[in-house]
C-alpha cells in the first residue's frame, strides 16, 4: 500500500488530475454552504472610541507628577476596575442589557459577554519620542444594535477617563499617608540616634578623638612627674636606711649600758644606761639571792618584790609600754636617743610611703592615658559610624519632607486636573456596516475548507486502492525483475522529436491533431485504453508502433531496453516464445507486444513472429497496419493453410499471425493442444515468438496459456492498476517459468533525467545485440 512518503509532487498534481471533478465538486459545495452560513448567522455592529493621554498641564520643572510608572501598567489597572461585575452590571442596566427579571446565572452571563465584547487596543505612539510607551488606546464594543453599541462604548469610556482620576487620587492620597508615617518614623529614629551619640560621647569622654592631643600632652606631663616621683622614693629610702644604720649604733650603745649596770657591785655607780633601768637590775638581782635562802613569803622578799613592781610601773609609764611588757633586756625599754631615731624612721616610711603612692597613682594614671590613646582610633571609627547613620538618618529626613511637599502638591495638581490625564479624542461612532460575520473570511473558510474535503478525499481514495507508479516500487514490492519502464505517451507531445516514414497525412498538424487525440483518449469499438492504442489515421496505419514512428523517443529507447533485457533473459533458448499479459482490460499489453516485436526485427534484427491470442479484443493486426482475416481462427476450422494466415510486415524481419476472422474466435481449452503443435511447427522459422494473450482477469484462459511460453511478461499500467490486482494477478498465474515485468504508462517525473536524442539527419537506430 502506498504511504505517504512514496509521493512525490508530481504524484500529488496527478491525484489532482485524475480526481478534478470531486475536489471541485467539494470546493463549489463548501463556497455555498459558507455563503449560506454567512446569511444565517446574526450580525454584530462595533462602535469605537480613540482615547488619547493628555501631558501635565504644568511644566514639571515647578510641579513633578505624583503617579510613576509606564501607562500600561495603570492602563491594565483601570481595565479591571471597568472591566469588575459591579461597573458593567450597572452599565447592563443603564442601556436595557440586563433587565430586573433576570436570574442571577442570566445577569452574569450578560455581563461574562460584555467583557467579551469589549476590546481595548493600546495605541504605541512612543517610538516618536525614541520611547516604545503607550500613548492612548482604543476602545470598542459591539452588539447586534449599532445604536446600543455607541452608547456602550460612550459609557465605557467616561468610566474609563473617571476611574484612571479616582486611581491617580488614590495613589496621590495614600503616598501622603506613607510619607507621613514614614516621616514620623525618621524623626524618631533621628532623635533616638542623637540620644545614642550623647551617651557615647559621655560613655568615653576622655577617649574621644577630638581630646587626643590633650591625652598626648597630659601623658609628657605624668611622665615627667613619674621620673621625679621615682627619685622622691629613692632618696626617701637611702634616709630610711641611714636612720636604721643610727639606730643600730643606739641600739648596741644602750644595750652595752645595761649589761655594765648589771655586772657591777652594788652600791657601784654606773657609767651608762637609764637610772631606772639600773635600779630594777638590782633589785632582781637581790630577789634572786633573797629567793634562794628564804621563802616567797619571807617579809624582805615581799618588799623587794613591790619594790620591783613599783620600778616597772614607772619604767611603763616612762616607755610607754604595758607593765607586764617591762623586763630587762626588753626592746622596747629603747633609750630616748634611739626612740627619737625610730620615730624618725618611723616618719621617714611614712614618707616613703606617702611617695610610693604618689608614684603608683601616676603609674596608674599614666597606664589610664595610655590606654585612652590606645582605644582613640577605635572609638573613632565606633563614633563615625553613629555619625554616619546620622547623617544618613538627616539626609532621610530630609528626602521625606521634601517628597511629602511634592505629594501634597501633586496631589493638589490631580484635584485641579491639570495632571497628566485620559481625553476622548474621538468620540464613538454609530457603526453602519456590520463587524462580524466577516464574509470574505467565511468564504475563505470554506474554500479552505472545500480544498481540504477535497483533496483528503482524493488522497483516501488514492490510498484505499494504491497503484504502481515508478520502478523502483514494483521491484521492492513484487521482487520480480523489471525490463523496463516505458514512459506515458504523452512525452511524445513537445519533446521535439519527429516520426520518420511516410505516413498518408496531409501535414504535420494533421498528425499532430490526431496523436493529440489519441492522447486524450478518443476510442473507436476495437480500442481498449490509452495504452492500447488505436487505428487513428487509416484502417491499416497506427500510431501505437511507437518503435517504428519515433524511434528517437524516449518510449522506443525504453522498449529496446526492454527487448535487449528479455533476450537476455532467454539466451538459453534456441526459439524462445515471450508470453505478454497483463491483470485487466486497458493496460497497454497488445501495444507492448507490437513494440517489442517491432523491436527485435528492426533493432535486434531477428526473425519475429506475434501471434494474437487475444481473441475476445484482437488489436495486434489492427496496429500493425494489417487485416484480422485469415488468421489462426481460420486455420483451426480449416479454411486456411498456416502459410496465408501468417502476414509479412514491410521493411522488417517481422510477421504476424491475426486473431481470425470473429465468427471463428473461440478459444477452447481444447486448443492448448493444438497451439501448442503449432508452435513446434512455427519455432524452427522464428528466432522469436510473442503470444498477445487476454488479461488475467476475469477470463481462466491464460492459467493454461502461460504453460506455453519460455518467458511470461507482465504488463502494469502505472497509476491505474492497483497493488492488490496485480499481486492476486501473480498469485492466479503462478507461473513456472521466467517473469519480467515491463511498467507502462510511467510518468516523466518518475523516469531518470535523460533523453537519447539524434541529429536531424540520423536515422539509423542502435544496435543492442549482435546479428545472428
Amino acid at each position: 500500500m502506498n504511504t505517504p512518503s512514496d509521493l512525490t509532487i508530481a504524484d500529488y498534481l496527478d491525484i489532482a488530475r485524475r480526481r478534478k471533478w470531486l475536489i471541485l465538486g467539494a470546493i463549489v459545495g463548501c463556497l455555498a454552504a459558507s455563503a449560506a452560513l454567512y446569511e444565517v448567522l446574526p450580525k454584530t455592529y462595533r462602535s469605537t472610541t480613540t482615547i488619547l493621554l493628555e501631558g501635565q498641564k504644568i511644566p514639571e520643572n515647578y510641579v513633578k507628577t505624583g503617579v510613576e510608572g509606564k501607562v500600561d501598567s495603570r492602563l491594565y489597572a483601570v481595565q479591571q476596575i471597568v472591566m469588575s461585575r459591579t461597573l458593567l452590571a450597572k452599565i447592563g442596566e443603564q442601556f436595557g442589557l440586563i433587565t430586573p427579571q433576570m436570574s442571577i446565572l442570566e445577569r452574569e452571563s450578560v455581563v461574562q459577554r460584555m467583557r467579551e465584547r469589549t476590546q481595548v487596543t493600546k495605541l504605541r505612539l512612543g517610538h516618536l519620542k525614541g520611547q516604545d510607551t503607550t500613548e492612548g488606546f482604543t476602545l470598542s464594543f459591539d452588539y447586534t444594535d449599532p445604536v446600543i453599541a455607541m452608547k456602550v462604548t460612550e459609557a465605557l469610556a467616561a468610566q474609563f477617563i473617571e476611574q484612571d482620576l479616582k486611581l491617580k487620587e488614590q495613589v496621590l492620597e495614600g503616598a501622603s499617608e506613607f510619607l507621613d508615617q514614614e516621616l514620623k518614623l525618621a524623626e524618631a529614629k533621628l532623635e533616638e540616634q542623637e540620644q545614642a551619640i550623647s551617651a557615647f560621647r559621655a560613655k568615653y569622654m576622655g577617649e574621644l578623638p577630638q581630646q587626643m592631643e590633650a591625652n598626648l600632652r597630659t601623658l609628657d606631663r605624668l611622665q615627667t612627674e613619674v621620673i621625679a616621683a621615682r627619685d622622691n622614693v629613692q632618696a626617701a629610702k637611702n634616709k630610711i636606711e641611714v636612720l636604721d644604720q643610727r639606730i643600730k649604733e643606739a641600739t648596741a650603745a644602750a644595750a652595752q649600758g645595761v649589761t655594765q649596770a648589771a655586772s657591777s657591785t652594788p652600791g657601784q655607780p654606773s657609767h651608762g644606761g637609764d637610772p631606772l633601768l639600773v635600779r630594777l637590775a638590782e633589785l632582781e638581782r637581790n630577789l634572786t639571792t633573797l629567793s634562794t635562802e628564804y621563802h616567797d613569803n619571807y617579809p624582805d622578799v615581799i618588799l623587794l618584790r613591790k619594790e620591783i613592781d613599783a620600778v616597772k610601773a614607772q619604767l611603763a609609764l616612762k616607755y610607754g609600754v604595758a607593765k607586764e611588757e617591762v623586763q630587762q633586756g626588753s626592746p622596747k625599754l629603747i633609750d630616748p636617743i634611739v626612740l627619737d631615731l625610730m620615730r624618725q624612721r618611723d616618719e621617714a616610711v611614712k614618707e616613703l610611703e606617702a611617695r610610693q603612692d604618689r608614684l603608683r597613682r601616676l603609674l596608674e594614671q599614666v597606664k589610664d592615658y595610655e590606654g585612652r590613646v590606645e582605644r582613640t582610633p577605635m572609638r573613632e571609627q565606633e563614633l563615625s559610624i553613629l555619625v554616619r547613620d546620622y547623617d544618613n538618618m538627616q539626609k532621610n529626613y530630609q528626602a521625606l519632607l521634601d517628597k511629602r511637599l511634592n505629594a501634597r502638591l501633586a496631589e493638589n495638581l490631580e484635584k485641579r486636573q491639570k495632571g497628566e490625564q485620559f481625553r476622548v479624542l474621538d468620540p464613538a461612532n454609530l457603526p453602519l456596516a456590520p463587524e462580524s460575520p466577516k464574509k470574505y473570511m467565511i468564504l475563505l473558510g470554506g474554500l479552505v475548507v472545500g480544498c481540504g474535503l477535497g483533496g483528503g478525499t482524493a488522497f483516501i481514495l488514492e490510498l484505499l486502492r494504491p497503484a504502481f507508479r515508478r520502478v523502483e516500487q514494483v521491484e521492492g514490492a513484487l521482487g520480480i525483475p523489471i525490463l523496463a519502464g516505458i514512459p506515458s505517451f504523452k512525452t511524445l507531445v513537445g519533446t521535439g522529436v519527429k516520426a520518420l516514414g511516410e505516413p498518408p497525412l496531409s501535414g504535420g498538424e494533421v498528425k499532430r491533431s490526431r496523436l493529440l487525440g489519441y492522447l486524450k483518449g478518443r476510442r473507436d469499438d476495437g480500442k481498449v485504453g490509452p495504452q492500447a492504442g488505436a487505428d487513428l489515421i487509416l484502417p491499416t496505419i497506427s500510431w501505437n508502433v511507437v518503435a517504428k514512428w519515433w524511434p528517437d523517443s524516449m518510449i522506443a529507447e525504453q522498449y529496446r531496453v526492454a527487448a535487449t533485457r528479455l533476450a537476455l533473459m532467454s539466451r538459453e533458448e534456441e526459439h524462445p516464445v515471450a508470453l505478454v499479459t497483463s491483470s485487466i482490460l486497458g493496460e497497454g499489453k497488445s501495444t507492448t507486444t507490437v513494440n517489442l516485436g517491432y523491436t527485435f526485427a528492426q533493432a535486434l534484427d531477428k526473425r519475429t513472429l506475434i501471434i494474437d491470442c487475444d481473441f475476445k479484443r484482437p488489436s495486434v493486426s489492427r496496429y500493425l497496419g494489417k487485416p484480422f482475416a485469415p488468421g489462426l481462427s481460420d486455420y483451426w476450422s480449416g479454411n486456411c493453410a498456416i502459410a496465408s494466415c501468417i502476414h509479412q510486415i514491410e521493411g522488417v524481419p517481422l510477421w504476424v499471425l491475426p486473431a481470425g476472422t470473429e465468427s471463428h474466435r473461440v478459444f477452447e481449452l481444447s486448443k492448448i493442444r493444438d497451439l501448442e503443435r503449432l508452435l513446434n511447427e512455427l519455432k524452427p522459422q522464428f528466432d522469436q515468438i510473442f503470444l498477445d494473450t487476454p488479461p488475467v482477469f476475469p477470463l481462466a484462459d491464460l492459467h493454461f496459456l502461460s504453460r506455453l511460453a519460455d518467458v511470461l511478461v507482465f504488463v502494469i499500467m502505472a497509476g491505474k492498476t492497483g497493488r492488490d490486482v496485480v499481486e492476486k494477478a501473480l498469485k492466479a498465474l503462478r507461473p513456472q517459468n521466467k517473469v519480467g515485468l515491463i511498467l507502462a504508462g510511467v510518468e516523466s517525473t518518475s523516469m531518470p533525467y535523460y533523453h537519447y536524442y539524434h541529429h536531424e539527419g540520423e536515422r539509423a537506430l542502435p544496435r543492442y545485440a549482435a546479428r545472428k
